[in-house]
């Protein structure tokens, strides 16, 4: 079974509004790792195989985004650890197509 996590990074203390730099960031991070996502326009959707990697993971990302200058970070999840059935990005956007 899959944990689907939504994530927002949100980089406080940057000198621009502009995020984009930051999220491409976090993307690079995801495809290194060969962790499954799908982006939108405000959360991106991450499929883990275990939820004790989303720590690790999160550590990483505001480790590489401090290397950019980024000073604090608040990251907003939404957890969605369900066990009695399949629980993955392609399963949740096949239902909602039906």
């Amino acid at each position: 079974m899959k944990v689907l996590v939504d994530i927002a990074v949100e980089p406080l203390g940057t000198s621009s509004t502009s995020i984009s730099k930051y999220v491409k960031k976090v993307f690079e991070i995801l495809d290194r790792r060969g962790i499954r996502y799908y982006p939108a326009p405000s959360m991106t959707t991450i499929e883990l195989d275990d939820i004790t990697q989303l720590g690790y993971l999160l550590k990483e990302i505001n480790d590489e985004l401090e290397k950019m200058g980024v000073k604090r970070v608040v990251t907003l999840l939404k957890i969605d650890d369900r066990r009695d059935k399949e629980n993955s990005i392609d399963h949740k956007l096949e239902v909602i197509k039906k």
